[in-house]
C-alpha cells in the first residue's frame, strides 16, 4: 500500500494535495518537492498518534450523542467508522511488519 493511502487515513489533508511520495533512496517528499529526512519510526509514531486522536474524537462524539449535545447521528457514525478504519489499517501494517521481521529471523546466514 502506498504511503499516500496511510497519509490520507490520518486525516491530515485532502488526497493529492498533501500526499507523500517516496524517492528511490527511501526519502519522503512533500508536495512542495523538498525531501523530508524523517525516519520510518517518526512516520509510525505520527500515524499512531493520529489513530489515537481519531479514537478520542470518536469517543467524544459518542459521549456527546449520549448526553444529547449532538443531534446528527451520521456525524457520530462517520467519526466511529474513521477511527475503526484507521485502527484496522494500523493493525494490518503492524502485522505486515512483524511478518517481515519474522521472515528475516528465519533466514539462514
Amino acid at each position: 500500500m502506498p504511503i499516500t493511502a496511510v497519509h490520507d487515513y490520518t486525516g491530515r489533508g485532502e488526497a493529492g494535495s498533501s500526499a507523500l511520495r517516496v524517492l528511490p533512496q527511501g526519502e519522503f517528499v512533500d508536495p512542495t518537492g523538498e525531501p523530508d529526512r524523517g525516519s520510518f519510526s517518526d512516520l509510525v509514531k505520527t500515524f499512531a498518534a493520529d489513530v489515537n486522536d481519531l479514537q478520542f474524537r470518536s469517543g467524544d462524539a459518542i459521549d456527546s450523542l449520549v448526553t444529547g449535545e449532538a443531534t446528527d447521528v451520521h456525524q457520530v457514525m462517520v467519526a466511529v467508522e474513521q477511527a475503526g478504519i484507521a485502527m484496522d489499517l494500523m493493525l494490518a501494517i503492524r502485522n505486515k511488519v512483524l511478518e517481515g521481521y519474522q521472515e528475516l529471523i528465519r533466514m539462514q546466514v
